[in-house]
């Protein structure tokens, strides 16, 4: 409504300066050239609503183009970023799986045969590379291993009250044994391997 009221207030102005200037003016070829000059800006003050409609602010114009080429940039980038992280994240878990087959094979007949253990899991803990180095990389090994599901001829258990049990101490020093030859077998550090045996935790 504003805008309105400026409109009609600036041409109602107009009008009666250039009324003025007619009457001030002497009767002469060069009158004529005046009044033309004065319609043409009186159609300009009538269409100025319109111009101001159609105007366009080229900075403001050029400032939001940048912004939304930046945002969707950004968006981009992080979806590029998003995807090369699932690529990498599937590449390592596929590596491991593979890794975790091999190894299994690699020990299986030699451990059934001098321990009558099975490899149930192997699992690793490794660190957050994109480039994962095997096994520079590998922070830790975790074997689950089963006793052998054959039935075994049941031998008479004879107690000796004289001697304290001390199983614990057993089964740990069996998974140590055990940790040493996947160490041996795997070439990894002892210390990387964790042993456990279902049922003797």
């Amino acid at each position: 409504m504003q805008l309105i009221i400026e409109w009609v207030t600036n041409i109602i102005i107009f009008i009666l300066f250039a009324m003025i200037i007619d009457l001030l003016l002497p009767a002469t070829n060069f009158q004529k050239y005046v009044k033309m000059v004065i319609g043409l800006i009186l159609i300009l003050l009538m269409l100025s609503p319109l111009l101001q409609l159609f105007s366009i602010d080229v900075d403001r114009l050029l400032a939001t183009i940048h912004m939304e080429g930046s945002n969707q940039q950004e968006t981009m980038k992080n979806e590029f970023e998003m995807k090369k992280k699932e690529i990498q994240a599937s590449q390592r878990a596929y590596i491991l799986e593979q890794m975790a087959v091999q190894m299994k094979k690699q020990v299986a007949e030699e451990l059934m045969k001098d321990y009558g253990l099975m490899v149930q899991n192997i699992s690793f803990q490794t660190n957050e590379k994109e480039q994962l180095k095997i096994p520079d990389d590998i922070k830790t090994i975790e074997v689950t291993l089963s006793e052998q599901n054959e039935q075994e001829i049941v031998h008479p258990v004879v107690i000796d009250a004289s001697k304290p049990l001390n199983q614990s101490s057993h089964d740990e020093a069996r998974k140590k044994e055990i940790a040493s030859f996947f160490a041996a077998k795997w070439g990894v550090n002892e210390e990387k391997i964790a042993v456990q045996i279902e049922g003797r935790e």
